[in-house]
């Protein structure tokens, strides 16, 4: 069934299972209110939040089928209206109708009466989390994509990677020690693990993620409103400074009705899945939701050398659950003043996708065969003559994160309101070789990884209706990351590691409307650092290094830019602004000496363009951008020559990018929604020539593709049968940038495709679902070539039930 209903007999069947909610007070006849006439301060959002809102505000009691409201959105109302008209407004985009069946009783159907006629659906308004100007999509200036646990188009995701396929410049790092690339520039930067302070930051219900915490942890997409990926700096409005970009992923809050959702899957590779999420009131003023989530998959690969290993049935599995609670309450029983609460837990093992080329060593069998025990009977010199294989250098990694954040609004009065940000994030990652624990094994490592962020934020909004918008707000951050390790491979060596940064902002961004249509945009971040890290490292008994030291650094990051609004619903805007990564003071861990690095700076102009067309079923949005880079950080090793030896971190002159994204969402019809996002990218190192690298400059970044353009489209038959499908090619590109590689491998270009097909009957859906249905074989990464390869997601079919009430 699409989502407005099935005709006559789709209206017949929604009125037979309506479930009754009673959101309201007092009863009044129809006629009385229907004319009295009210003030309403309801903000856009989920459409079963903002009826509980209308209901609270109206004193009227609201029956509908919890069903029509799963994924839709509404635009809000904040003006004086009668309850008529406040619904008709509410109500814009989502194809529902109302009527006032019973005094005081307001009934909620289907299909809207005369837009049948038309042809055609409104796309309904898409509510953003992460840009603190505005709470509406098609007015926020940033390039975001923008991918819904309902999206109205391709195929519904299952995972965070999963969307990245429906994004222009948007795609998951080459390997899993990695993060995510926003136009071409990986989260954590040319620095593994970021040095603290990754390029791009990740927010889960408004918690900042450590870094390890974004590799492995950031996998649900089930019972999650959205994902917004923002390219480019995002610095002046919230949060930590971040030069590339910014995600927030956005679960679902609490709703003043009973609702939730059961998910049961399976596919390829014994991929099993199953989900389930609740949610109600406590009381006229508390609700909660609650979720878990679990998943389990064999890799395909083979390791057939590990297998007399303990953990190799740990190793070759991909695990992965989350639980997650969130409470929200209302002390003055409207949204005056909200208070959500949320805490999420969440473990992650997934299985590595590196295989064995055909010059790996002497007698490997190429790709074709994925071997993935590469550190097994398959060791390359010099170590297979040194010590015979190595499957100490294979590790198993695997992280839990805990999350815990609190968010509170208050309306001040009509145009001012005050928002406050407290969240918590720790993560422990284990990192212990496949071989450990094995009775009789010499050669093995051990580990553990503990990061934990801590982040308040003070904002305040101010929009007076007429003209002038501005938000202002002050961020204080600490991250605090430990490691320790032991080895025994040539020696037994064991080294710890601390490094606490402290973040302090004062940021700001205000928009005039100086003359009719024009405005003029102007902000700024000052931004405090303070970084200690402590090294200590051993060997054989003997300590080699035992230092720390200290750093801190202020900067200041302006933003200024200009819009034009040539009609009612077509802006233009040209914005400057500025992103920077703060340097530091590392210790080499072998030697103990102290060496300084600089900071990244970033300037970034930007050129955006918003558009509404036939009645909102059409929404376009294109960015163009140019983006300058000074002192890129790289992590260099101290030998070149040795490549599990020390490394530290060094400034790489300059480089620059360019580049467009264009997205566009289209309701055909009442049946049939389509989407694209095209994105275009051209980088080059203009000033790269590192020692022990060579000189890189002229080669463009790696893993930054050309050209990335997705398209899809979702099909919902008056019958009950559906169907979605997505593409995105991704062009070629250059891997990964390693010491003593003159020229990095030239990844090739390929094409991915997504399908599902299903059937929906009441609240129940089953669909049928292929990712990379043609079972496309491409690199993430590659070394050589033909050394070794990380390959890419196989194809993988199966089928998942839905039920939802």
């Amino acid at each position: 069934m699409n989502d407005r209903g099935s005709g006559v007999a789709g209206r017949i069947l929604a009125a037979m299972l309506m479930a009754t909610t009673v959101l309201g007070g007092s009863l009044m006849t129809g006629s009385l209110v229907m004319a009295q006439e009210a003030g309403y301060d309801i903000p856009p959002g989920a459409f079963n939040t903002v009826l509980a809102a209308f209901g609270r505000q109206s004193n009227l009691q609201l029956a509908y089928d919890p069903a029509l409201a799963v994924g839709k959105t509404s635009p809000g109302l904040s003006a004086p209206a009668t309850p008529d008209a406040a619904l008709t407004a509410l109500l814009q985009g989502t194809g529902l109708s109302f009527a006032f069946t019973a005094p005081g009783v307001v009934t909620i159907t289907g299909l809207a009466a005369g837009e049948a006629d038309t042809g055609g659906i409104m796309l309904g308004t898409i509510v953003l989390y992460g840009d603190r100007t505005t709470n509406v999509l098609g007015e926020s200036r940033s390039s975001v994509a923008v991918v819904t646990g309902e999206p109205a188009a391709a195929p519904a995701p299952t995972a965070v990677r999963d969307a990245f396929r429906q994004m222009g410049n948007v795609s998951a790092g080459d390997w899993l020690e990695s993060g995510f690339v926003i136009r071409g520039v990986n989260s954590e930067g040319l620095v593994p693990g970021a040095a603290g302070a990754p390029l791009a930051s990740l927010y889960i219900d408004g918690v900042q993620q450590t870094v390890n915490a974004v590799r492995r942890g950031t996998r649900s997409f089930f019972d999650v409103e959205q994902l917004e990926v923002y390219r480019g700096p995002q610095s002046t409005l919230s949060g930590r400074a971040a030069l590339a970009g910014a995600m927030y992923l956005r679960t679902k809050d609490p709703e003043f009705a009973r609702s939730g959702e059961v998910m049961l899957s399976y596919g390829s590779d014994n991929h099993r899945r199953a989900g389930v999420a609740f949610g109600d009131t406590l009381g006229p003023n508390l609700a909660y939701r609650v979720s878990a989530e679990w998943s389990e998959k064999e890799s395909d690969l083979d390791y057939r050398s590990y297998r007399r290993f303990d953990s190799y049935d740990d190793f070759i599995t991909d695990d992965y659950y989350a639980i997650r609670g969130k409470l929200l309450w209302l002390p003055t029983g409207d949204d005056t003043t909200r208070v959500l609460l949320s805490y999420a837990r969440s473990y992650d093992s997934p299985t590595y996708n590196d295989v064995a080329g055909p010059l790996w060593t002497t007698g490997a069998p190429g790709y074709d065969a994925r071997r993935g025990d590469i550190w097994g009977v398959l060791t390359p010199e010099p170590y297979a003559s040194m010590v015979g294989q190595l499957p100490a250098f294979a590790e198993m990694r695997d992280t839990t994160v805990d999350n815990f954040g609190v968010e509170i609004s208050h309306n001040l009065n009509g145009n001012l309101r005050l928002t406050a940000l407290t969240g918590i994030s720790r993560s422990v990652t284990d990192r212990d070789s496949i071989n450990y624990g094995t009775a009789g094994e010499f050669l093995q490592t051990t580990g553990q990884f503990t990061q934990k962020t801590i982040s308040q934020e003070f904002r305040l909004n101010y929009d007076d209706g007429v003209g002038l918008k501005w938000v202002t707000g002050i961020y204080a951050g600490r991250s605090d990351n430990d490691a320790w390790r032991e080895s025994m491979l040539l020696s037994f060596d064991q080294s710890r590691n601390e490094a606490d940064i402290t973040n302090v902002a004062l940021f700001g961004e205000a928009t005039w409307e100086f003359a009719p249509g024009w405005s003029v945009i102007g902000g700024g971040r000052i931004d405090w650092i303070s970084q200690k890290q402590m090294a200590w490292v051993a060997s054989n008994g003997t300590v080699t290094a035992d230092n720390s030291s200290r750093f801190e650094d202020t900067v200041f990051l302006p933003k200024l830019g200009l819009e034009y609004a040539f009609a009612e619903d077509q802006t233009v805007s040209l914005i400057y602004q500025e992103g920077y990564r703060p340097g530091g003071s590392a210790i080499l861990a072998a030697s103990g000496t102290v060496y300084d690095y600089d900071a990244e700076y970033a300037k970034n102009l930007e050129l955006a363009w918003r558009g509404s067309f036939m009645d909102d079923r059409l929404i376009l949005a294109a960015n163009v951008f140019w983006q300058d880079w000074r002192d890129q950080q790289v992590e260099v090793l101290v030998d070149p020559s040795n490549p599990s030896g020390d490394s530290y971190i060094a400034n790489a002159g300059k480089s620059e990018s360019h580049g467009a994204e264009l997205e566009m969402s289209w309701a055909a019809s009442d049946q049939l929604s389509l989407f694209s996002s095209v994105g275009l990218l051209k980088t080059k190192f203009t000033d790269f020539n590192l020692v022990g690298y060579g000189d890189y400059s002229g080669l463009p970044f790696p893993n930054a593709p050309e050209q990335s353009i997705a398209l899809g489209f979702r099909w919902t038959g008056t019958n009950g049968f559906f169907g979605a499908a997505s593409a995105k090619y991704t062009g070629s590109s250059m891997s990964r940038l390693e010491q003593g590689t003159a020229r990095p491998v030239d990844l090739s270009s390929y094409t991915t495709v997504d399908a599902e097909f299903g059937y929906q009957w009441n609240q129940t859906r089953l669909t049928a679902y292929a990712t990379n249905l043609f079972d496309t074989e491409y690199y993430l990464y590659e070394a050589g070539p033909g050394v070794m390869a990380t390959l890419g997601d196989r194809r993988e079919v199966g089928l998942r039930l839905d039920h939802r009430f």
